[in-house]
């Protein structure tokens, strides 16, 4: 399915992988998105306290998978509301993702994209900010789906 995804949304891009990072940006400017880029969670922690608002947060998980992860409910903190919140992670560091503790990985609210991720589902992502659709090809890593 082919649905266009909305222009306009706000992402807050965090990514310690540079390349991940101008990868996953160029997909969401494709895509009509305005996107802002950090390097780490405490950067984005850090303008979130100062006032800033994003539609929703995509952050890339790696080795250091169970330490960003831990630092969500500090970033909801800071923004004042439980944001929309999307992963991303290399085929090769699934490893990583499964150091996050079952009980987090199993929520609803952890959805996990394999990169490269494609432009369909990153539309359908942002077309699941306003309710209307999910992307289809999420990743449950170590849980039942």
């Amino acid at each position: 399915m082919n649905v266009p995804a909305p222009s306009g949304y706000r992402i807050a891009l965090v990514d310690s992988d540079a390349l991940q990072r101008a990868c996953t940006g160029n997909s969401l400017t494709a895509l009509g998105a305005d996107f802002i880029p950090f390097v780490r969670m405490s950067d984005l922690i850090q303008v979130l306290e100062a006032g800033q608002r994003f539609d929703g947060i995509i952050v890339g998980l790696h080795a250091d998978a169970q330490k960003t992860v831990a630092r969500v409910p500090e970033m909801h903190r800071a923004a004042d509301w439980m944001l929309p919140l999307l992963y991303l992670t290399h085929r090769s560091e699934l490893k990583s993702v499964e150091t996050v503790p079952l009980e987090l990985r199993a929520q609803r609210s952890f959805e996990l994209l394999l990169t490269p991720v494609a432009n369909e589902d990153l539309g359908a992502w942002l077309a699941s900010l306003d309710g209307r659709l999910r992307p289809a090809r999420l990743v449950r890593v170590g849980v039942d789906a």
